[in-house]
């Protein structure tokens, strides 16, 4: 498992899961400290910072704590199986667990550091719609996701 660690931190996931965290730490502190409220695409897209004190869409909001520790739990147990299953994955599962485990620990920083809750800033208008702000972390997560489910489809037919 040695191997595997640095293995990953030498190869462009590993580099990708790094570059990700750190921009997603840089752009929550650079938000926070500014306060952003800026209009890049006027009744479409904004930087608008918040805090969320809930996962996805609020849902746990005010449970800090509890989102800490799920996220602690998933980014030390998804990282060792993983690392320990390194040279069993496709280029696709290492480019959705790299963004998967980027996004899992950035958020895991605000919650477990940051009683105020996960800073977001990107913001989204679809005519009265707003989406719900995010941040570089829900990005990849998310992302992440999305490329492990269509890989996940696309290998079980090839097997």
């Amino acid at each position: 498992m040695k191997q595997a660690s640095i293995n990953f931190f030498k190869s462009m996931y590993g580099q990708l899961f790094l570059g990700l965290f750190i921009l997603d730490i840089v752009t929550k502190q650079w938000a926070a400290i500014t306060r952003v409220n800026l209009a890049i695409i006027p009744s479409f897209f904004y930087l608008s910072y918040s805090r969320n004190t809930g996962a996805a869409w609020s849902i746990l909001a005010g449970n800090q704590g509890i989102l800490a520790i799920i996220s602690l739990s998933v980014g030390v147990g998804f990282g060792y199986y993983y690392l320990k299953n390194y040279n069993k994955f496709s280029f696709y599962n290492h480019l959705g667990i790299s963004l998967f485990l980027s996004g899992t620990w950035g958020n895991f920083i605000d919650r477990a550091f940051f009683p105020e809750g996960v800073i977001d800033f990107l913001s989204f208008r679809f005519g009265s719609y707003i989406f719900p702000t995010f941040n570089v972390a829900d990005s990849a997560l998310t992302i992440g996701v999305i490329i492990l489910f269509v890989a996940s489809l696309f290998e079980k037919r090839a097997s």
